[in-house]
């Protein structure tokens, strides 16, 4: 019997995120919760696992900027992509009601994604961020006058008692997820002639000069690939000049196929300075199905 391959997510345990990792990796993997995305990261760069879990993106909140940043420094590359429907619960431990509620505990990006509520139904309340959704849950079981936004996972497990369920500022609210590896997915299979089921990541530099970004986002129009999104981002932060920035860009279709690999020698060609982060099935095609860990070698 082989051993199982371990997994890597941005922990602790009872987080969206591990609940994730469970979707994805389903019962063929052991996980392991990581306290920060950067040692996420580094669990797979240093080959101590194969994959690592961690979010990138949110509708509410916007882009994870530590797994944005560590995917432009690093060497790992996205294998996949899950969007998971974010439902924000207010709990506290048994027996508080909302009269009792003094302040309110959660990760910094779910106090965000809450802000109206909260300013509606608790604006004297102090908003303390947490290092996770999980571990804010765990700290109101010691506080009567303290509720927790957790996930419906942590709040079942711990036992607290639900003050308001979806408490979110939008009823869409989700985030997306990605797995990172050594290597991204290869091309997805396809009928003859139909659309391409993959996305790619990647970042470009636009040459710093009058119209350099408009060059560069007509090498992708000229060959017919379709962007569904684009972000700047400050090389500053990344080590970069001052007020010059890197662009992320995800594009319809495998970075190895037609037209995006035309796309792409076109911008070698003009000497755009562009990295691949990864090609992969889109969320809605990927959503059902666990990770093929045939290839994957069990962690030592």
């Amino acid at each position: 019997m082989s051993a199982p391959v371990e997994v890597a997510y941005l922990g602790p345990a009872d987080t969206n995120t591990h609940e994730v990792a469970r979707a994805l990796f389903a019962h063929a993997s052991k996980l392991r919760p990581l306290s920060t995305i950067e040692r996420v990261f580094d669990a797979v760069e240093q080959g101590e696992v194969p994959f690592g879990v961690v979010p990138i993106e949110n509708s509410i909140a916007g882009t994870v900027r530590e797994t944005v940043d560590a995917l432009i420094t690093g060497s790992l590359r996205i294998a996949r992509e899950h969007e998971l429907a974010i439902r924000h619960t207010l709990a506290a431990r048994p027996g508080v009601t909302l009269r009792d509620v003094r302040r309110v505990l959660s990760k910094d990006q779910a106090l965000s994604q809450c802000r109206r509520w909260l300013d509606a139904h608790g604006p004297d309340w102090e908003r303390i961020p947490s290092t996770s959704t999980a571990q804010a849950a765990k700290d109101v079981l010691s506080d009567p006058e303290a509720a927790a936004i957790a996930p419906p996972l942590a709040v079942k497990n711990l036992g607290l008692s639900v003050l308001c369920d979806n408490i979110a500022d939008r009823d869409d609210n989700a985030t997306r997820f990605v797995v990172v590896a050594r290597e991204d997915s290869p091309p997805s299979p396809r009928a003859p002639g139909a659309p391409s089921p993959d996305k790619t990541s990647l970042v470009f530099v636009a040459p710093h000069e009058r119209g350099g970004l408009r060059k560069v986002l007509g090498v992708f129009d000229d060959a017919f690939v379709n962007l569904t999104r684009i972000e700047s981002r400050p090389l500053v932060g990344l080590h970069g000049p001052r007020w010059e920035y890197a662009f992320v860009v995800d594009a319809e279709g495998h970075r190895l196929e037609s037209p995006l690999r035309e796309a792409l020698e076109g911008l070698d060609a003009m000497g755009a300075l562009v990295k691949v982060l990864g090609s992969y099935p889109r969320a809605r095609a990927s959503v059902s199905h666990a990770l093929d860990l045939s290839q994957a070698r069990p962690s030592s």
